[in-house]
C-alpha cells in the first residue's frame, strides 16, 4: 500500500508571509491541524494549530507575526511511491500529525495524517480479519 493511496491529495498551503491569525483562523475554516508552507512552488517548511496557538498567545501585541517565523522548517517528508507503512513509521518516531508528501520531482503532491493512517489500518482490518466498521 503506497501513500499516495491514502494521503489527502493538493492540501491547503500557506505562504511565509501570512498573517499568523489568518493562517490559523483558515485552519479552523478548514478543520485541519497543520498546513505545509510553500515559497515560489517549494515547501519550505510546516506549521500547526498549536504552532499558531502557541505564537499568538506568546506575541499578543504583535500584530505582524507571520508563518514563515515559527513554521518547522525543512520539515520531515516522503515521496508519494513509499509504502505507507514507512509514514507510519516517520510520523510514530517523530510524533507528528502529519508529514508532506512530494513527487519523485520533489513538487509537493500531498499530506499523509494519521488519520489517513489509522484510514488504511481499518482497511486492512476489515478486508483480511474481522469487519470493524459496520456501514
Amino acid at each position: 500500500m503506497l501513500v499516495k493511496e491514502y494521503m489527502t491529495k493538493n492540501p491547503i498551503v500557506l505562504p511565509p508571509n501570512e498573517n499568523v491569525k489568518n493562517a490559523f483562523n483558515l485552519l479552523l475554516e478548514k478543520g485541519i491541524r497543520q498546513a505545509p508552507v510553500v515559497d515560489k512552488g517549494e515547501l519550505v517548511g510546516i506549521v500547526t494549530d498549536r504552532d499558531l496557538r502557541m505564537a499568538m498567545v506568546q506575541n499578543l501585541k504583535m500584530n505582524d507575526l507571520t508563518v514563515g517565523l515559527i513554521m518547522t522548517k525543512d520539515p520531515v517528508i516522503i515521496t508519494e511511491d513509499s509504502q505507507i507503512t514507512e509514514a507510519g513509521k516517520l510520523i510514530s518516531i517523530g510524533k507528528f500529525n502529519a508529514i508532506p508528501v512530494i513527487e519523485k520531482s520533489g513538487e509537493l503532491t500531498g499530506i499523509i495524517s494519521t488519520t489517513d493512517i489509522l484510514k488504511c489500518f481499518l482497511e486492512v482490518m476489515n478486508n483480511h480479519y474481522v469487519p470493524l466498521i459496520t456501514k
